[in-house]
């Protein structure tokens, strides 16, 4: 039997003391047992439960089990009946932040109402930090980016058809100065690199649900894309995303040779999922890099001018 308290003690002692037994133990304590242990009157556990539920909120869990009132605080965080906990939400718009450039306006505007409904409601909750409906203070400049208002519903039908495994019919212009192309193609995924969202897939023979070449598109540049009727069963969107670049040729391997001036740059970030990098004495450094687009990784080396240049084999 639990050791009794000194009768004569103060009421703030007790409501300590119970604040402490409940919280430490987490399991229920009924009121009468409390009263005993406690030496003093139920209806004085009772005026100390209330004191210390104002204090805990939802994390205080009082009931009737057997026909007598129980007590307990619940040392488990908080569940979000949405799923989404206040870090999380943060997380979320932070992604939002980062994927403002590449989303139409009336897409950001509804995952902001769904941010901020969620957030109002966490905010409600008793947590330590009530700034869950407020905006992160974090910004974004990208440059260059592409205005994809004029492309919501393409983006819809290559979404749909990735889902449905249906081959679409594209007309797609390759450059500003080239013709349009006509063919016939089965989308896997969309993917963002650089500011820009491109459509992995693969071209199919024509009218057939049979798998051609692979075929990545610059997803602004499709002119138009029709939906058919035909159903591919084969995994259009079987291609790595773990080396640099959007894949044209198998993962080869390249040793590039980076100045001081921008080692730093290139040393924070990460490149592919297989890199390596070897610090010279001069404070420059050697990055080995798999990438399966040669002309993709040879772009971006002639962006660096004359700080980096690729090392033979």
């Amino acid at each position: 039997m639990p050791r009794k308290n000194d009768p004569d003690t103060t009421y703030g002692y007790k409501l300590l003391t119970l604040f402490f037994k409940l919280y430490r133990e987490g399991k229920k304590h009924f009121k009468q047992d409390l009263a005993n242990e406690f030496d003093c009157r139920p209806s004085t556990i009772q005026r100390l439960a209330d004191e210390i539920e104002f204090f805990t909120g939802s994390h205080f869990e009082t009931g009737i089990e057997n026909r007598k009132k129980y007590y307990r605080i619940s040392t488990q965080p908080y569940r979000s009946p949405y799923g989404l906990e206040l870090e999380q939400i943060r997380a979320l718009t932070l992604c939002r932040q980062l994927a403002a450039s590449t989303l139409p306006d009336h897409v950001l505007e509804g995952i902001d109402d769904t941010i901020k409904t969620i957030s109002l409601h966490l905010s409600e909750q008793d947590f330590p930090n009530r700034s869950a409906g407020q905006c992160l203070p974090i910004s974004f400049s990208p440059k260059g980016y592409i205005d994809y208002s004029s492309h919501n519903e393409i983006i819809d039908k290559l979404i749909r058809a990735a889902q449905e495994k249906r081959v679409c019919h594209v007309d797609y212009k390759k450059g500003r100065k080239s013709d349009i192309q006509q063919f016939f193609y089965a989308p896997g995924r969309i993917t963002s690199q650089s500011n820009a969202l491109y459509a992995i897939g693969h071209k199919t023979t024509t009218g057939t649900p049979e798998k051609g070449d692979p075929r990545n598109l610059v997803i602004h540049r499709i002119q138009s894309l029709t939906l058919t009727d035909i159903v591919f069963d084969f995994e259009a969107a079987d291609q790595g995303t773990d080396y640099f670049g959007l894949k044209f040729h198998e993962p080869k391997t390249f040793r590039i040779h980076f100045s001081q001036a921008v080692s730093d740059f290139v040393m924070e970030r990460i490149w592919s999922s297989e890199q390596r990098f070897e610090e010279q004495d001069d404070g420059s450094v050697i990055l080995e890099i798999k990438t399966v687009s040669e002309p993709e990784l040879m772009s971006w080396v002639r962006g660096f001018g004359k700080e980096a240049n690729i090392l033979k084999n």
